[in-house]
């Protein structure tokens, strides 16, 4: 059965950052992933955030971990400092976390990314992380709620990929939502691109929220990527239509269920 790992950027939200570890864990959550440091992320030091997630938080818990959650960056695409600096942030948490992946942002066309600095930015990043045994992912992002994203749809990811050459450290991540906005047909591409992917995330059009409550049919699509193989986690990183645990109820066929105490 695919797994699922919850996206504390995105879930959880009515606690603190570092008090969502437990929540998860407490709702039956084996792994977890969040986002960029304007979510509260980055503004504790690593070792603390990896003390949270280790921690076994309550009684009827088991151990939360982070061996395939995606820390995100911001925008690389320009060659400062600044931009740099993201790079190691993110490599330095993933290390001390025991993160398997990090998501890297491509940045927007109207405020000067382009396809050759990224390419030699992520080429750079993937060679970081190769030696630290990590996989750097990279995400399209549809136009609709992101106009002007340098990785709009799977092809310009696919092709970016391919021109940095880094198969074993540079992946695509395959964000179902973005996916079924820019280019539907779930199905077919789930197939065609599955072998190129190191992360799998959803959420339902066309509000972003979770499965049962939008267009998209996710069961059977869960049920196609375990049946081709597919043995990484599914982040669920969607805007719950009403409370986080509410918005859990479909999730309980894949053992989350709701704590007996509300963790919100």
């Amino acid at each position: 059965m695919v797994k699922l790992a919850a996206n504390l950027s995105f879930l959880f939200k009515e606690k603190p950052f570092l008090d969502r570890f437990g929540a998860a864990a407490a709702c039956g959550f084996r792994a977890v992933e969040f986002m960029f440091p304007g979510d509260g992320a980055y503004s504790h030091e690593a070792e603390e955030v990896a003390e949270k997630l280790n921690r076994k938080q309550t009684d009827n818990s088991k151990q939360t971990n982070i061996t395939t959650a995606t820390a995100t960056l911001t925008t690389i695409t320009t060659a400062n400092k600044q931009k740099i600096r993201c790079v190691h942030t993110a490599l330095l948490y993933a290390r001390v976390m025991n993160c398997s992946k990090v998501h890297v942002m491509a940045g927007l066309r109207q405020h000067g990314a382009s396809e050759d600095v990224f390419v030699e930015r992520v080429r750079w990043a993937s060679e970081l992380a190769a030696e630290q045994g990590l996989t750097i992912c990279i995400e399209p992002l549809n136009c609709r709620d992101f106009p002007g994203y340098l990785v709009p749809d799977t092809k310009t990811a696919l092709d970016l990929i391919q021109r940095i050459d880094r198969p074993q450290s540079c992946k695509l991540q395959l964000d179902l939502y973005h996916l079924q906005i820019s280019e539907g047909d779930l199905s077919e591409n789930i197939r065609r691109l599955l072998p190129f992917a190191a992360h799998v995330q959803l959420a339902n059009p066309p509000g972003r929220n979770e499965p049962g409550h939008g267009e998209v049919n996710f069961p059977s699509l869960l049920a196609l990527l375990d049946d081709l193989g597919y043995d990484g986690h599914v982040g669920l990183e969607y805007n719950p239509s009403s409370t986080t645990l509410q918005s859990l109820e479909w999730a309980r066929s894949h053992g989350i269920f709701t704590p007996s105490s509300d963790v919100e």
